[in-house]
């Protein structure tokens, strides 16, 4: 008895993902970044937390490269005290799997910008 159904030889379809919504993949995992204050324009002007959806790809600048492949720019605020190196490898880390894991695009590169210290 085989109740499987046929497998099929070509996808059903094609998936486009709005620029606005990787963007707020990375705004998302930028701000669950221990030393991460909140997301700031590349300009300077910071963006609110909690995060408003309309606005969840501010600090966030995208390139894609080919089809499949994606270059991020973050604009974020530290903590004082963080310390630097590990929290930019962390937030590098995480952007990127969480980027890879949602939406399947491989992050060749995560360029962070610190682009102000928070008033503690």
């Amino acid at each position: 008895m085989t109740g499987a159904p046929p497998v099929r030889e070509q996808p059903p379809g094609r998936v486009r993902v709005a620029s606005e919504v990787v963007g707020a993949i990375a705004s998302l995992a930028a701000l669950e970044t221990p030393g991460v204050a909140y997301m700031c324009e590349l300009q300077g002007v910071p963006v609110p937390r909690p995060l408003r959806r309309q606005h969840g790809h501010r600090g966030v600048r995208l390139e894609m490269i080919g089809s499949a492949a994606i270059r991020i720019e973050l604009g974020i605020a530290i903590d004082p005290g963080a310390t630097l190196p590990e929290l930019v490898e962390e937030l590098q880390r995480r952007v990127a799997r969480d980027i890879q894991k949602m939406l399947g695009l491989e992050v060749v590169e995560v360029n962070v910008r610190v682009r102000e210290l928070a008033s503690g």
